[in-house]
């Protein structure tokens, strides 16, 4: 480029000597003549385009000078990455910020029940559930879920739903120790969170004082195993397991010690017949201890039976199983599932300060089931509102033997009728009716209608 420029500069050094000393100095009418009028312009347009190029070889400079540098600042950074992989390779390398992530999530509702029952219509707050989820790189999982409620008295509860770190053994399986929900069934694990849950409330049974347990404390095994071209998934828990309540029932809720030296083994093995169909069964089984009651309580929750001799029964504890089956159809806008759990704890006497010799609690027996299914109208007709609507209906039964506060006060039949309203993909507004048929004598049937907002987050 600066070669060009100096034969250009030459050339019109050239032709300007080439001009007659006339011809320079007398550019009057009279004086210039027509071929020094073409010389001239021709040495105008000369200059216009060594001016021209004068500025393109300046821009070319800048340019390069430019580039120079982008490929300076690229090497410098590659040599940069190079010497962080080789110290993480070697590992001398830690506290890089992608080495530890967190991640906030949950779900909220508010809403309002009524019924035909007097004193049944109240705006209910619902619950606040924050999740906390902490990863440091691919070694470890910890995740965590807090529930804020308010009861009815006006003051507000705070729970720990679950608490555990998850940690990755190869593809297939990942160690689980905590607080965490129960594996048994479908329902606590994957749908009880509001948003996720088609109905207000759970199915009779399977919530709290229900026959599905909440949580466990302990430890998982748990994964996915491929079968040919379909999968296996597997949960195998060893936990603190249940207890005696006061009531002479069974806790199924994760504590934080163990009132006996037995721990619970259960778990779920779970097969997909199809990509959208789910077959599932459990089991659980462990032993319940006798209850404690609260200082200064000195009333029994259950006679001993006169007729009841002491050593026909287990004393001190008993043995708790637990098996069920459940099933998933997922596909498209059509949600089905079934879920049946049964359980029954051994009769025995449980031992108390007010009564060293055993309050007799005989063979306690719960079983309970439901079926649903929803449908999200995403292709019926051309109505974007339409396209929000899910209509979905829900049908259960929770059956008790052995205890009579307990049946009096949950056995029943439970239908569900309701319309949800997706605002969002995670927000979704509910509108439902309830019909419980209580199944002992004297217990009125009662009629409910629900209305929901959640929102997951």
């Amino acid at each position: 480029m600066k070669k060009t420029l100096f034969l250009t500069s030459a050339i019109a050094v050239i032709l300007l000597g080439a001009i007659p000393a006339e011809a320079q100095t007398n550019t009057s009418a009279e004086g210039v003549s027509s071929a020094n009028q073409a010389l001239l312009a021709r040495i105008e347009k000369l200059e216009a385009e060594l001016i021209a190029l004068r500025t393109s070889v300046q821009q070319s400079a800048q340019t390069a000078s430019a580039a120079k540098e982008t490929a300076q600042n690229a090497a410098k950074t590659v040599r940069t990455v190079q010497k962080l992989a080789k110290a993480g390779a070697a590992g001398a390398y830690s506290g890089a910020p992608s080495d530890a992530k967190w991640h906030l999530a949950g779900y909220a509702d508010v809403g309002f029940v009524g019924g035909d029952m007097p004193g049944q219509d109240s705006f209910v707050t619902g619950k606040f559930n924050p999740g906390f989820h902490f990863q440091y790189k691919d070694l470890l999982i910890f995740e965590s879920e807090l529930e804020f409620s308010t009861t009815s008295d006006g003051a507000t509860t705070t729970e720990l739903e679950y608490s555990q770190f998850d940690i990755p053994i190869n593809d297939y399986v990942t160690l689980v120790a905590g607080k965490y929900l129960s594996p048994i069934g479908q329902f606590q694990e994957r749908l009880h969170p509001s948003w996720i849950n088609r109905i207000q409330g759970a199915p009779a049974g399977f919530g709290h004082d229900g026959v599905q347990p909440t949580s466990d404390t302990g430890v998982q095994l748990r994964g996915t195993v491929p079968v040919g071209k379909t999968r296996l998934t597997y949960t195998v828990a060893l936990g603190n397991g249940p207890q005696t309540t006061f009531e002479g029932g069974v806790k199924l809720e994760g504590v934080g010690n163990d009132d006996n030296s037995n721990k619970s083994l259960g778990g779920r093995l779970g097969f997909f017949a199809l990509p959208y169909l789910e077959l599932g069964g459990s089991y659980l089984t462990g032993k319940v201890s006798g209850y404690a009651p609260p200082v200064g309580h000195e009333e029994a929750p259950v006679t001993i039976a006169a007729d009841v001799p002491v050593g026909s029964f287990a004393q001190d504890n008993a043995r708790y199983t637990l098996w069920g089956m459940d099933a998933a159809y997922t596909k498209g806008a059509l949600a089905a599932r079934f879920e049946y759990l049964n359980s029954h704890r051994a009769a025995f006497f449980s031992p108390t300060a007010d009564a060293p010799a055993g309050i007799f609690l005989p063979r306690l027996g719960m079983k309970a089931w439901y079926g649903q299914a929803s449908y999200r109208m995403s292709n019926v007709g051309s109505s974007d509102f339409i396209h929000n609507l899910e209509p979905v209906v829900r049908y259960g039964e929770f059956r008790i033997t052995g205890h009579d506060v307990l049946r009096e006060e949950n056995a029943q039949n439970r239908f569900n009728v309701g319309l949800n309203y997706w605002l969002a993909p995670t927000i979704v507004t509910k509108a439902g009716l309830e019909w419980r048929d209580f199944k002992v004598a004297g217990v009125p049937s009662e009629t409910l209608y629900q209305f929901q907002i959640a929102y997951g987050f």
